[in-house]
């Protein structure tokens, strides 16, 4: 069976979008095919592995690659656990390719392996960011209240702050929801001032992402727990604790 790894590019310019295939002959995971998208394209990326929806520990990491504003190269960040729901999207990359002509929130949906639902929603983002718990929180909270409802399953949300506005070092941060209400732990992609290139060269203030799972993912750890009294035995001729044995020389 023919293995692919599937990208979303948007457009938040217009909202259009179109989905390449890219095989394991020249590309391995997130990092070599979002760095030659970057070249291609000038994209923001977000990726994932082939192990994502795992209990691989580091398989449920978000890659994101791109050209860091900071530090004038190629780089690469990334945000711990929030693969997990980008996985359920059904793909393994979303690269941004143009800019909003205002600050935008980018809403992604997947219902029952249907076709991903993609929407670009202008906002207020100055507004926003001086409202309620200000800042990130402040987008992360308005973001959820306006679009969290279209999800049969939690999302995900990645927000920005003031600082990708006014720097070029500025972060994305990111918080797990879970039964409905956000979490107070949060996890950032810092580094490489990707959050500044998200809204200075796209114009995407915050994305919203999820999906139902359609897939049955190895996510319950129960599994592997099992895995290791079945397959984890002693020697046949080992002797107990303080019997004879050989040791080899």
């Amino acid at each position: 069976m023919d293995m692919f790894q599937r990208v979303l590019l948007v457009d938040p310019a217009n909202g259009f979008y179109k989905m390449r295939k890219f095989d394991f002959d020249r590309y391995f995971g997130p990092v070599d095919l979002g760095i030659h998208l970057a070249e291609e394209y000038r994209s923001l990326n977000f990726g994932v592995g082939i192990f994502a929806g795992s209990i691989f520990p580091g398989s449920n990491r978000l890659v994101l690659t791109g050209f860091s504003p900071c530090w004038q190269g190629y780089y690469i960040s990334s945000m711990g656990g929030a693969g997990l729901v980008f996985d359920n999207l059904g793909i393994n990359m979303l690269s941004l390719v143009g800019k909003a002509p205002v600050p935008s929130v980018l809403c992604l949906n997947r219902s029952h392996g249907e076709e991903i639902d993609v929407e670009v929603i202008p906002v207020d983002v100055e507004a926003i960011w001086r409202t309620g718990r200000t800042g990130v929180y402040a987008l992360t909270d308005h973001v959820f209240a306006n679009c969290g409802g279209r999800y049969q399953s939690d999302p995900r949300i990645l927000a920005t702050g003031p600082a990708a506005m006014q720097t070029d070092m500025g972060g994305i941060m990111s918080v797990p929801i879970h039964k409905g209400k956000i979490s107070f732990v949060d996890t950032w992609a810092g580094r490489g001032g990707f959050g500044s290139a998200m809204v200075r060269n796209h114009g995407i203030v915050a994305i919203i992402y999820g999906g139902t799972q359609v897939t049955e993912d190895f996510r319950d750890h129960k599994v592997a727990d099992d895995w290791f009294p079945e397959q984890v035995q002693p020697a046949p001729d080992a002797e107990g604790p303080g019997g004879d044995h050989e040791v080899p020389l």
